[in-house]
């Protein structure tokens, strides 16, 4: 009788912890549908933006080019890439924001891509940022930019990818993957936060 109580209580609390990390996955998706530009009349210090797609480098470009800060970071490039290369996917004035841009080449992870642009932030002296990425990325890639740069105005520039609707495979594929990192980033920086000695 002990027995059987002990497993209905095992699978009562397995089943509440599913149902909970599955609502998560919804409010989380919900969540990504709707994100917009945080503020997107501000202008800031700099932009950054990681790599992953080249939605996301002409919107940096195109940000650029509207004045909408005086510098531009791209993280996590292709070491053999080059600006005038990347200039040659986007239709804009390439003058204007070839003096401007900078590549990173460093990063290959969303953890490299903050480290990475925490050096030439610093290097810099920006104060503020406007960070652009996925906006199934921006959670875990703006959650690691406070992270490290805590001191740093950072505004959420999130791109929709191509064929990214609720109603596709790709969309469900990528927020289910995305929403356990956030997690496990998450879980991380709490224990981290409890044992200092975690941190490094």
């Amino acid at each position: 009788m002990i027995l059987f109580r002990l497993i209905a209580y095992c699978m009562t609390a397995l089943f509440t912890l599913v149902l909970i990390w599955a609502l998560g996955w919804m409010w989380f998706a919900a969540s990504v549908v709707s994100m917009n530009p945080q503020s997107p009349d501000t202008k800031t210090d700099a932009i950054i933006v990681l790599t992953g797609g080249d939605k996301r480098i002409n919107e940096g470009f195109d940000l650029l080019a509207a004045d909408k800060a005086k510098l531009l970071f791209i993280s996590g490039v292709n070491e053999q890439v080059k600006t005038e290369e990347l200039l040659q996917l986007w239709k804009g004035d390439q003058k204007k924001v070839l003096c401007c841009t900078t590549l990173g080449y460093s990063a290959d992870t969303t953890a490299g891509n903050a480290t990475e642009s925490e050096a030439w932030i610093k290097k810099n002296k920006v104060a503020s940022v406007r960070l652009v990425t996925a906006n199934y990325h921006m959670a875990r890639s703006s959650m690691m930019f406070h992270r490290s740069m805590p001191d740093i105005v950072i505004y959420k520039h999130p791109v929709v990818p191509a064929d990214f609707e609720p109603w596709t495979k790709k969309f469900w594929i990528l927020t289910f993957q995305e929403y356990n990192k956030v997690l496990a980033t998450w879980l991380r920086f709490d224990l981290q936060d409890k044992n200092p000695a975690l941190n490094g």
